[in-house]
C-alpha cells in the first residue's frame, strides 16, 4: 500500500512538471495575439486619421486659393474705383475754384482758334442702327441726345483726331432728351497698320447755363450731319428763342424746356454741342421743325447731376430689381404657374 501511494505521488509531480509550462505557453501566446490585434487596430486608426487630415489639408489649400483669387479681384476693383473717384474729384475741384477777376487784360480769342479748341471735345457716335454726335464732359463721360441711345448697347466713338473707342453702357434722363455714354475701356480700336497700342484721351468741354444768355446771342454748332461723311462740320447762328414749350406739338422727349437756334441742324447732328462764342457749351442739339427752329436741350438740366451720374456708372455692380410679369397663367398663392388667375 505504501508503494502504491509513493507511485501515485511521483506521477502527480511528473504531471505538474510537464503541464505547468504548457499552460504558461498558452497564456503567453494569447497575450501576444491580443497585443498584436490591438497594435493593428491602433495602426489602422492612425492611418485613417492621417488620411482624413491629409484630405482636409487639400480642401483647405483649395479654399485658400479660391479666397485669395476673390480677394485679389475685389482689391483690383477697389483700386479702379479709387482711381476713378480721384479723377472725378480733381475735375470737381477744378470746376469749384472761385471765378475771381483776372487783373491781366482780357484778350478775346480769335473765333477760328476757339473753334479748333472746341473741336477737341466733339465726337462722332456710331451704333448699328444710326449715326449721331456727342461731346465730352468728363474723362470717360460723353453727353448726347436720349433718342440716340434708346435700345442701343454698342457704340463706336470717334474723336476729333480720328481715334476710336468702344462703349457699351448708357443711361438717359427719364423726362428730357438727354443721355450719357460711359467709356469703360479707353484703348484705341482704330486698328491702323503700324500703330502702337495706346489709350485715347478724351477732352472735356466747358459747360454753361442758358439762363446766362440772351435772345439774339451768337452761337455755333459742331456735329456730323448725315453721318461721318460730314464729320465735325460747323454752322453758325443765333439764339432764336428761349424757354420754348413744344409739348403742344406732340413731343414726348421733354422739349418743353428747350431753347431754339437758327444754326443749321440735320439728321446726324442729334446730340452735338451748341456753343456760344466764348467756347462754352450751352446745350445739346436734339431736333427741329424748320431750318430756323432747331431745338436744343439746355445744359442747365444736368450740370448739377454730373457727379451723381458718374457714380451711377462707377457702381455698375448693383442693378435695380424690377417686378416680374408672370402673365395670366400664374397663381402666386398656389405656386401653380399653369393655373389661370382669372
Amino acid at each position: 500500500m505504501k508503494n502504491v501511494m509513493v507511485a501515485a505521488l511521483i506521477a502527480l509531480v511528473a504531471t505538474l512538471v510537464v503541464g505547468v509550462p504548457i499552460v504558461c505557453n498558452i497564456q503567453k501566446n494569447a497575450e501576444l495575439t491580443g497585443i498584436e490585434r490591438d497594435a493593428k487596430l491602433f495602426t489602422d486608426n492612425w492611418n485613417a486619421q492621417v488620411k482624413r487630415l491629409s484630405d482636409e489639408k487639400a480642401v483647405l489649400k483649395s479654399n485658400v486659393k479660391k479666397w485669395k483669387a476673390l480677394a485679389n479681384k475685389d482689391l483690383d476693383r477697389i483700386f479702379v474705383l479709387k482711381a476713378e473717384v480721384a479723377e472725378w474729384e480733381a475735375c470737381a475741384a477744378k470746376r469749384a475754384e472761385p471765378n475771381l477777376p483776372d487783373p491781366t487784360p482780357v484778350v478775346e480769342p480769335n473765333f477760328t482758334d476757339q473753334v479748333q479748341t472746341s473741336l477737341k471735345g466733339v465726337v462722332h457716335i456710331a451704333a448699328p442702327q444710326w449715326q449721331g454726335s456727342g461731346f465730352v464732359v468728363g474723362l470717360r463721360l460723353i453727353v448726347t441726345a436720349r433718342h440716340c441711345v434708346e435700345g442701343v448697347e454698342d457704340f463706336l466713338i470717334t474723336t476729333h483726331d480720328g481715334h476710336q473707342v468702344r462703349a457699351t453702357r448708357a443711361i438717359s434722363d427719364k423726362e428730357h432728351d438727354v443721355a450719357f455714354i460711359w467709356v469703360d475701356d479707353l484703348a484705341c480700336v482704330t486698328g491702323e497698320r503700324g500703330t502702337v497700342e495706346h489709350d485715347v484721351v478724351l477732352n472735356p468741354l466747358d459747360l454753361g447755363f442758358i439762363k446766362d444768355c440772351v435772345l439774339g446771342q451768337s452761337v455755333y454748332v459742331i456735329g456730323s450731319p448725315y453721318g461721318k461723311v460730314n464729320f465735325n462740320s460747323l454752322t453758325t447762328g443765333i439764339i432764336s428763342g428761349v424757354g420754348v414749350d413744344w409739348s403742344e406739338v406732340g413731343d414726348d422727349y421733354g422739349w418743353e424746356v428747350a431753347f431754339t437756334i437758327d444754326s443749321a441742324g440735320h439728321p446726324g447732328n442729334s446730340g452735338c454741342p451748341v456753343f456760344t462764342t466764348d467756347g462754352i457749351v450751352r446745350g445739346i442739339l436734339v431736333g427741329g421743325f424748320s431750318p430756323v427752329l432747331i431745338s436744343v436741350m439746355p445744359c442747365d438740366l444736368f450740370m448739377a447731376d454730373l457727379e451723381s451720374i458718374r457714380l451711377m456708372f462707377a457702381q455698375d455692380r448693383y442693378e435695380r430689381e424690377e417686378a416680374a410679369d408672370y402673365g395670366e397663367w400664374y397663381n402666386y398663392r398656389d405656386g401653380n404657374e399653369y393655373y389661370r388667375t382669372r
